[in-house]
């Protein structure tokens, strides 16, 4: 049986992921709920935004987060995201579809999250 202590000592499963474009390999883990949250309000903040705010606050923050060392500690500061932001998108979009299947996050079920965003988003506009 698990215990309290047990689960909350968990550490995040990582897995190693190919990157030919920077001529080796990096560890990648799921998203957690915090930053899932906060990855559906920067995406509602910068949903009229240009599409650098967009991909800077989206895809770079995700990679940010959850490009990691082997402990699952983030090998990225917030301040390399100008530096990464020049980096191929091929790199992003394999990182980005590699940590969302970690995550569980499927096409359905990111499908309903965007649906769901939508709903707050309009909720939101109707009761300003």
């Amino acid at each position: 049986m698990l215990t309290r202590e047990s689960i909350l000592a968990v550490k995040p499963r990582v897995k190693l992921v190919a990157v030919p474009e920077w001529g080796g390999e990096v560890y990648i883990r799921p998203l957690t709920l915090a930053e899932q949250a906060k990855l559906g309000d920067l995406g509602i903040k910068h949903e009229k935004g240009t599409v650098v705010d967009r991909m800077k606050n989206g895809t770079l923050a995700l990679i940010q987060w959850c490009v990691c060392d082997e402990d699952g500690n983030h090998l990225f500061k917030p301040e390399d995201v100008p530096t990464l932001f020049n980096q191929s998108v091929s790199v992003f979009l394999r990182l980005q579809d590699e940590i969302t299947a970690l995550s569980g996050i499927t096409k359905e079920a990111r499908e309903e999250l965007e649906k769901n965003l939508l709903t707050a988003q309009e909720s939101a506009n109707e009761s300003s």
